[in-house]
């Protein structure tokens, strides 16, 4: 069993690896819609699609730099944003071929900083599509400071805004259900933070901390973050072999999941009733003797038995076909 726990556990969870490794898995999304797994090998430079239903996993090769995200259109079950090195793409693909039907560059930013690149991001609800960069890593963990930002895009527009700047690695992002908070990790600062949000013009404001690492004695850095139904985060630990759940409002450490991967990359509710949280993880840049140790490092596992379920993921509208 991979799992302990800091206060009384609603369920007995179980861990399961049910992907082959990838170099350096992210970016996990759940469609909903048609029951999928969507992640990224940032390394790799592909998007995959895993079926829970029959096991098989798809994929399809990006060249031009780390693919690090991806978000189904609203409206459309063949179409996703994906993002690629500095770019933002729409990307037109069945799911099953080798390769996709279309691609079209969106979006495209810091073009004076050729070193960075795109990293988390997700879309709110209204479709709004929020995006932060990173900045470069000559060796992996080792990241330039303070290089990247953190970006929103409106519907059926592409002007970009900035919100943040500058930030190190922009990484986990989500919102509250009622649409009054972000959530929001900078991984070097070993800590969650929270910010005031309107849904109707995108801003934030009133930035503080809900979480900190190393005050409660974790090792490694927050990187992806998802929320559950409760209104609580679930937060992946890289070079931490964990998955935190945590309660924003009080700052508790509700308990913490297990993985049997250093490299704890992202996290996601998905199934049929969204009570299972898949994760990603990274083998990327470990060494033959670790990998040798965390053989799995790089599948993506499934936790069942948790007790709670998670929230549908919102897709992207992109209604304004790129020029």
């Amino acid at each position: 069993m991979h799992v302990r726990s800091t206060a009384a556990a609603p369920g007995t969870p179980v861990v399961r690896s049910v992907t082959p490794p990838v170099d350096h898995g992210e970016g996990c999304y759940w469609d909903d819609r048609t029951q999928v797994l969507y992640f990224v090998d940032i390394a790799g430079e592909l998007v995959n699609r895993y079926n829970p239903a029959t096991g098989q996993v798809t994929n399809i090769h990006f060249e031009g730099g780390g693919v690090s995200l991806v978000v189904p259109v609203a409206g459309s079950l063949d179409e996703l944003v994906v993002t690629r090195g500095h770019d933002v793409l729409l990307v037109r693909w069945d799911g099953k071929s080798a390769e996709p039907e279309s691609v079209k560059v969106i979006i495209s930013v810091e073009a004076d900083k050729p070193g960075n690149r795109f990293n988390d991001g997700k879309a709110d609800t209204t479709g709004r599509l929020w995006l932060g960069t990173m900045g470069p890593e000559p060796v992996p963990g080792d990241v330039t400071p303070n290089q990247g930002s953190l970006y929103s895009v409106d519907t059926n527009s592409d002007n970009v805004v900035t919100h943040l700047s500058p930030v190190s690695v922009s990484n986990g992002l989500i919102w509250s259900h009622d649409d009054k908070f972000m959530y929001y990790i900078d991984s070097p600062t070993e800590h969650v933070d929270v910010f005031d949000y309107d849904i109707v013009t995108g801003d934030i404001s009133n930035r503080r901390t809900v979480f900190d690492l190393t005050s409660n004695n974790i090792t490694g850095v927050p990187d992806g973050m998802t929320i559950d139904a409760n209104d609580n985060l679930w937060v992946a630990v890289f070079n931490g072999a964990k998955v935190l759940n945590v309660n924003p409002r009080t700052g508790e450490l509700l308990r913490v999941v297990d993985i049997p991967a250093d490299r704890v990359t992202d996290v996601v509710f998905g199934g049929s009733d969204l009570s299972t949280l898949y994760v990603t993880t990274s083998r990327y840049g470990l060494s033959d003797d670790e990998v040798a140790q965390q053989p799995l490092a790089g599948t993506v596992f499934e936790v069942t038995g948790l007790g709670v379920r998670g929230v549908a993921g919102h897709t992207a509208i992109r209604s304004v076909p790129p020029q």
